[in-house]
């Protein structure tokens, strides 16, 4: 989710089998899709893959088409979506590391003027869920005193109209959201289905699933709330500016330039770029694979994890993950052969040094669920990935968060290390906004592969580099997954 602000230039061959992110992870949540649409008996999804004149279906004749009135209260889609494409491709988003910080605001703002642009400031967190009704009945209910993180983005509906289409938008309102795709399939819930979200106060507020869109529009955020919906939960969190409608893409480029936005501490994120090998899943993306498991924060700051989750994804404690490398952790059950292998590996080719073994076992590991609230909130605020035992922390001194550069990159075999562990389906914290290059983040894929003007570590990928204007299909770039980083923090 995080990315250098230059242009990165291509290679030729750089095609959908090197680029695993938007293969294989598409194929994943593609088909908890498609389970979740026979689960919720013909959900109404609206979905980025086909024109938006027809449905596809078992032969069956295209469905008509449902009218929307962006002016009015919020939108009930009582008949099959019909599909539709964004209206506006080219996105960029201008963030720093945390909160949005005034002075970013204020020249990302600048430079959309320069471009002759639009912009919206975006607000995202993790919210808690609660369950999710219908009819009265429950379709899902978090365990007792616990809730579901729920990675949140917050845009006017006239952003989203242009972003998402106007049948995104007529589906927002004070009292309705939309839920993604994958997230719907993974509860069973559909459009017409009653959720309830603790505030920031603590109090369960109600809403109606408006719509259920293709994580393909939505940017993969698992709920979109209009600014009055966020309004009565107490959100409020700048997390971003999003940019669109400029003339060009050098237009806009040269705008960001002269206000002094191409900076290693604020991250420019196009919408056309492509894929990064750092970046990271979102929280859709990462329940789908990992599972989902609820929680609470309690009144020391520290976070209580569903039990049940625990015993069927961790083992009982840390484990030796390799004897030559000899740290001990306790990862998830899937993302631990990933880990061993890569250590084999480096192991094998002489790199096994540059870890920190000691530091490792007393400073670092996998598995350790932490939330970062907003002000004194603990329903509101963003989730460790660490609580899902995706990661692994070794090295916690030398290549610290903050430090740059970190010892990774500096030390005899430290980028071989690197890229191994990218080989064997990690992201690299060392290129993340804020460097973290003690955190090695399970992605479930390839990444050495990617051709990517890396900070530190670039990937060594053989092939003449080719125009940097070259277009990439839609599902090759970061347009699918724009607003995927909602709720969720690296470290």
């Amino acid at each position: 989710m995080f990315r250098r602000t230059p242009r990165p230039r291509r290679r030729p061959g750089h095609s959908a089998s090197v680029r695993p992110r938007r293969a294989a992870l598409s194929t994943v949540v593609a088909a908890a899709v498609c389970a979740g649409a026979t689960l919720v008996g013909g959900a109404d999804v609206v979905d980025a893959q086909t024109p938006p004149t027809t449905v596809p279906g078992d032969g069956a004749a295209p469905a008509p088409t449902t009218g929307f009135d962006l002016d009015g209260p919020g939108a009930r889609v009582t008949a099959r979506a019909v599909r539709l494409a964004p209206e506006i491709v080219d996105v960029v988003t201008v963030y720093d590391s945390g909160a949005l910080d005034a002075s970013t605001r204020d020249r990302a703002f600048a430079a959309a003027r320069q471009a002759g642009a639009r912009a919206v400031v975006r607000d995202s967190a993790s919210l808690s869920l609660r369950r999710v009704t219908r009819g009265g009945a429950v379709v899902q209910e978090a365990p007792s005193t616990m809730s579901y993180p729920m990675g949140t983005t917050v845009l006017d509906r006239e952003t989203v109209a242009a972003l998402m289409g106007p049948p995104v938008a007529s589906a927002m309102s004070a009292t309705e959201i939309v839920m993604g795709s994958g997230t719907a399939a993974l509860r069973g819930a559909r459009a017409g289905d009653v959720v309830t979200l603790r505030s920031f106060s603590g109090a369960d507020v109600e809403f109606t699933i408006g719509s259920v869109v293709d994580d393909a529009v939505t940017g993969r955020t698992e709920l979109l709330l209009a600014p009055a919906a966020a309004a009565r939960l107490g959100l409020s969190r700048a997390s971003s500016v999003v940019i669109w409608g400029f003339g060009s893409r050098s237009a806009i480029d040269r705008a960001l330039a002269d206000s002094s936005l191409v900076s290693t501490r604020i991250r420019i994120r196009r919408s056309w770029d492509p894929a990064d090998p750092d970046d990271t899943l979102g929280m859709g993306a990462t329940k789908a694979l990992l599972g989902e498991f609820g929680f609470r924060v309690n009144s020391n700051g520290s976070v209580t994890q569903e039990y049940r989750w625990q015993v069927e994804n961790l083992p009982g404690g840390r484990v030796l993950l390799n004897p030559f490398i000899a740290i001990r952790a306790r990862c998830h059950d899937v993302v631990q052969p990933a880990i061993q292998a890569a250590l084999a590996e480096a192991a094998a080719a002489g790199v096994g040094g540059v870890f920190d073994v000691g530091d490792a076992n007393l400073a670092g590991g996998c598995h350790n669920p932490r939330f970062n609230t907003l002000s004194r909130s603990r329903t509101v605020g963003f989730l460790s990935r660490h609580s899902w035992g995706m990661a692994l922390d070794t090295n916690t001194r030398g290549s610290c968060q903050g430090c740059a550069p970190p010892d990774f990159a500096t030390d005899p075999g430290g980028c071989t290390a690197v890229r191994i562990f990218r080989k064997h389906g990690f992201a690299w914290g060392g290129n993340f906004l804020t460097p973290d290059g003690m955190h090695f983040e399970w992605v479930g894929e390839r990444r050495d592969q990617l051709p990517y003007p890396s900070r530190y570590c670039p990937n060594l990928v053989e092939g003449a580099l080719v125009d940097p204007d070259a277009e990439l299909p839609v599902e090759s770039t970061q347009r699918p997954t724009i607003f995927a980083d909602a709720g969720l923090i690296a470290e």
